[in-house]
Order: structure tokens, then sequence, then C-alpha cells
């Protein structure tokens, strides 16, 4: 098992780190944005319920009692329910924003590791062939092993770098995709709620 890896050099190292920061990045966020996208439209239905009944309390401890992004963005704006429709939705944008870091927080490090992992494997593979020129260049060309340890290298850590980049390249794609839908949903439900406000006679 670790032949290989000893094989493809020195720059096996930094290849092995990029994998384990890639997967345990990938991990963490798979984790949060999980959670953190509860049935917006069950919460959004219960807060028109609420506001239905003339509580707007109520509705904010619907907000406070269910996690995510979307509830906290729709709980700050329910705390200033009473301001004119468009101090409302400034607020709302204001707390949205607020969140976009944390919903993207560990994404440009994914990035970084899908983008240096294959040039890692290019690295590598200078590294090997630069070896088998030595060995060629001092007339010991009869030398399989010394070949052979040259090319293997060159391979291995190009293999390596490919096959970290190309299946973590479409993990960042996928999580990037589900917070682009998050942010879409945040502004959907904050529209719904001033439509709501609208039809309540509230904002002006």
């Amino acid at each position: 098992m670790f032949e290989p890896i000893a094989r493809g050099g020195v720059v096996m190292i930094p290849l092995l780190l990029c994998s384990v920061i890639a997967l345990v990045v990938a991990v963490e966020r798979w984790l949060y944005l999980r959670h953190a996208r509860p049935d917006s439209k069950r919460l959004m239905d219960k807060i028109r319920a609420a506001l239905e009944r003339g509580s707007q309390e109520e509705a904010r401890g619907v907000c406070e009692a269910t996690p995510g992004p979307v509830a906290r963005v729709l709980g700050a704006a329910l705390a200033n329910f009473d301001m004119p429709k468009e101090d409302l939705r400034e607020v709302a944008r204001e707390v949205a924003l607020s969140e976009q870091p944390v919903l993207e927080r560990g994404l440009p490090v994914l990035a970084t590791m899908v983008t240096v992992a294959p040039l890692l494997g290019l690295l590598g593979t200078i590294s090997g062939l630069i070896k088998v020129f030595r060995v060629i260049a001092g007339g010991d060309i009869g030398n399989a092993a010394a070949l052979s340890g040259g090319i293997a290298e060159a391979l291995i850590t190009t293999f390596t770098g490919l096959c970290i980049a190309i299946p973590f390249l479409i993990v960042y794609n996928s999580l990037a995709g589900r917070v682009d839908a998050l942010a879409h949903e945040i502004e959907l439900r904050v529209t719904e709620l001033l439509n709501l406000q609208t039809r309540a006679g509230g904002g002006r």
C-alpha cells in the first residue's frame, strides 16, 4: 500500500495533505449545508398563519425555533416588521449578506486544493523526468531500476493529483450549487414576507 506513495517521491506529501484538507472541508460543508436548509415552505406557512392571526411575536418565535439562515433572515425582518417596505427589504438584505460568508466558508479552501493538486502532480512529473534525464545523461541508460524510478515518480504523482482534483471538483460544484440555491431561497422567502406585509397593510 505504501510502496506507490514512497515511489511517488517527496511531492506525495503535499498531495496527501491536499486530499486530507479537501476531504475535511467537503464533509464539514456538506453536513452544515444539509442542516442549514430546512423546509422553508413549511416555515413560511407557519409565519403566514401567525401573521394572519395578527401575532408577530408568534411568527418571530417560529423563526427563532427554526435553525438555518432562512429563518434568521426572516426573523430579523419580522423584528422590524413595522418599518416601511423598502427599509425592511434593506434590513433583510443586510442580514442575508452577513449570512453569505458563513455559507461559503471553506469553499475557497476546497477550490484551492482542487487547483493545487494537479499542479503538484505536474511538479512530480517534471521531477521524475529530470531524474530520468540525469540517468541518461550520466550514460547509465542500461540501469532499468534508476529509469523506472523516475518514470514511476512522474506517473504516480500525476495520477494522484488528478485523482484528488477530479472528484473534489465535482464536490465543490455541488456545494457551491447548494449555496446558490440557499441564497435564492432566502430571497424568495423575503419577497413573500414583504408581500404579506403589504397585504396586512403594514409598511408604506
